[in-house]
């Protein structure tokens, strides 16, 4: 008697050939770069403002023949007055420090954040967010200090802005843009590292085709013959007698 077939166990659906599936994009990556972006320029508009001048101030008396006496220019690094007739003196001012750490800070990780280390590491989203608030926090320092130097014009005396000051304020704005936008980032979850997969270097073939489920069959009884009847045994057979002489 047969016995049924058992189903065996299920096929799993076959691997194509070809390259792999990547590693999931981080959505916070776009956003990354822009802020690094900002950064960067941020940065470079602090570094080119510290060095050109922040404010020019001129007093001026009736009872002068030319209308100007003093006259001061301020800088990131320097103090410059100025008499008709006398020396120039110039003095060194110590704004640019900060300006220049925070920069430097800055641009450090405008690159990490251009390199797409904010997914992969929460570290360089925190330097990220360090750095632009550092550089925020040092051209609006200097912006205002430059700012405060109008308190003392009078009639006589005048305060005009130079191209540092408007440097340091678009650098200020780009700062706040980019610290706002990696405070968001941070708090995205970070996306695991996942390893490059090894190039193929041989052409893909046809992709295997599974083969269809296995559907067990009814059990059906075999149908028995009948045996034929038994004969009887048959006595032997004798010999022919031999011819009479």
């Amino acid at each position: 008697m047969t016995q049924p077939t058992q189903p065996g166990p299920p096929v799993p659906p076959p691997v194509p050939y070809g390259r792999p599936p990547g590693p999931p994009a981080d959505p916070g990556a776009a956003s990354d770069r822009v802020s690094g972006g900002l950064l960067l320029l941020g940065a470079v508009l602090a570094v080119i403002g510290s060095f050109t001048t922040l404010s020019t101030s001129r007093q001026t008396f009736s009872s002068s023949s030319d209308g100007t006496v003093f006259r001061t220019v301020a800088k990131a690094w320097s103090y410059t007055t100025s008499y008709p007739g006398e020396d120039t003196e110039s003095v060194t001012q110590f704004d640019g420090v900060p300006l220049l750490i925070g920069s430097l800070l800055a641009i450090a990780a405008a690159v990490l954040l251009f390199t797409g280390s904010g997914g992969r590491q929460p570290s360089a989203r925190v330097l990220g967010v360090t750095g632009a608030a550092l550089l925020f926090g040092t051209t609006l320092t200097v912006a205002i200090a430059a700012i405060g130097d109008t308190q003392w014009d009078t009639d006589s005396r005048s305060t005009t802005f130079g191209p540092g000051f408007y440097l340091l304020v678009v650098a200020c704005l780009l700062a706040l843009a980019a610290t706002v936008l990696t405070v968001l980032n941070s708090r995205r979850p970070a996306v695991a590292a996942v390893p490059a997969p090894y190039p193929q270097p041989w052409p893909t073939g046809p992709v295997p085709q599974a083969y269809p489920p296995f559907q067990p069959q009814p059990y059906q009884p075999v149908q028995q013959q009948p045996y034929p009847p038994v004969q009887p045994p048959q006595p032997p057979l004798q010999p022919p007698a031999p011819p009479a002489s």
